[in-house]
């Protein structure tokens, strides 16, 4: 096995997860309570994977607690908070907030602000915000991201407490995606579309773009189909209790042909639905690129035996990680997975490695070296840039600002 220095990663926390599971409701609000400094870095995120008003800078939120920016509004905590408290920051930044009429207001403790212990439960009865207003009173920066993430949506869930009343026959609703994941929106409406070839219709899609109605009615939904386990976590267990029907591939998430058929044809069984339309396509789309593969001749050879190191959802790893060795005859010289990973997952991966005799490669972290890094934006991108890997591929949060125009979800 070729051997060579592993990458350190920058990862998200569930303090990151917890922040974006808010901000990926169309009319929720993210209040942090912290200091700016946190803020600048979460505010701008949010904005990049989820733009939702245009401009940077608005005047109508030239107020205390925006400053001028619409996204996570904060208390900007000072040394003289720590020491003292700011329960009156976040009584009043509630009020300034309220103005806004977000449909639901989530206040979040930075790690820090964790500490001081002011009453929010308190701020939001003093503020009349009951039933538009909770908080996240949790070491949320201990935990992994992606758990936290469906963690957070179903805390949600539960304040909300929607009634089943009008179950939609057909009625799907999509799980475990984030507005974390590359080209999330277009991988929305990919896999929309699949589910709808087949007689059914998606209402929504918690976690991705669902605005606090969607959030009530997917209640009312007969099926709820999962993409990536990890996010989420506890979400799909709220749904159940509900009498939904959660419906989960066993090859995981929906990546390479194999695993996109696998989740098509799991989808059709515990429906009762005919998936000849999506598998027809599916068939189509893998013809053309075989074609295209042959039609490069020695090009394509040379990806044979290629080394690649990938890291992520460990949901997404597995299949991806399966369908370049069997599809593109690659070598996986380097297999993480991120905290918080699926444990079914994990351990289908850990076998496919040693039955194909690279268990050893499980673990290790994008190689120096490596011919592909498949892993989160930052790292993949950086490493091609200075030379560590001849191609980086970002196939998960944070791709350096930048935007694919021709849509390449993972």
């Amino acid at each position: 096995m070729e051997e060579g220095v592993e990458t350190v990663r920058t990862m998200p926390d569930g303090f990151d997860g917890a922040i974006m599971a808010v901000e990926s409701i169309e009319d929720a609000v993210a209040f942090l309570h912290g200091p700016g400094g946190c803020r600048v870095r979460l505010m701008v995120h949010s904005t990049a994977v989820f733009p939702r008003l245009t401009g940077e800078m608005d005047e109508d939120y030239c107020i205390p607690y925006f400053n001028g920016y619409p996204r996570v509004p904060a208390t900007y905590l000072d040394e003289y908070d720590y020491i003292n408290g700011a329960y009156y920051k976040v009584e009043e930044g509630l009020g300034v907030l309220d103005s806004k009429e977000p449909s639901l207001v989530v206040i979040i403790n930075s790690p820090g602000a964790a500490l001081i212990g002011d009453n929010h439960e308190k701020a939001i009865m003093e503020r009349e915000m009951g039933d538009r207003a909770i908080y996240m009173d949790e070491s949320l920066v201990s935990m992994p991201m992606a758990p936290c993430y469906g963690h957070t949506l179903a805390a949600i869930m539960e304040h909300l407490d929607p009634v089943r009343e009008d179950v939609e026959e057909g009625g799907v609703i999509l799980l475990g995606l984030t507005i974390l994941d590359k080209d999330w929106m277009y991988a929305r409406d990919e896999l929309s579309e699949m589910i709808e070839s087949m007689g059914l219709h998606v209402m929504c899609a918690p976690g991705a773009g669902a605005s606090i109605e969607d959030l009530r009615r997917s209640v009312n939904a007969e099926y709820a189909v999962v993409v990536c386990p990890e996010a989420c976590s506890g979400l799909s267990d709220y749904y159940e209790s509900r009498g939904i029907r959660v419906i989960s591939s066993p090859m995981g998430a929906p990546v390479g042909f194999d695993a996109i058929r696998c989740w098509v044809e799991t989808i059709a069984s515990e429906t009762g639905r005919d998936p000849s339309v999506p598998l027809s396509e599916i068939e189509r789309t893998e013809s053309r690129i075989r074609d295209k593969l042959a039609g490069m001749k020695y090009n394509a050879l040379r990806m044979k035996g290629m080394t690649f190191s990938v890291a992520g959802v460990a949901s997404v790893v597995r299949p991806l990680t399966e369908w370049m060795y069997r599809y593109l005859a690659m070598a996986p010289v380097a297999v993480a997975v991120d905290p918080g990973a699926d444990p079914e997952q994990t351990e289908a991966l850990k076998a496919f490695l040693e039955s194909v005799d690279y268990g050893g490669s499980f673990g290790r972290e994008p190689l120096e070296g490596c011919g592909v890094v498949l892993c989160e934006g930052v790292t993949a991108c950086t490493m091609e840039i200075n030379g560590s890997c001849r191609i980086g591929i970002p196939i998960g949060h944070s791709s350096l600002g930048l935007d694919d125009i021709i849509p390449r979800p993972v």
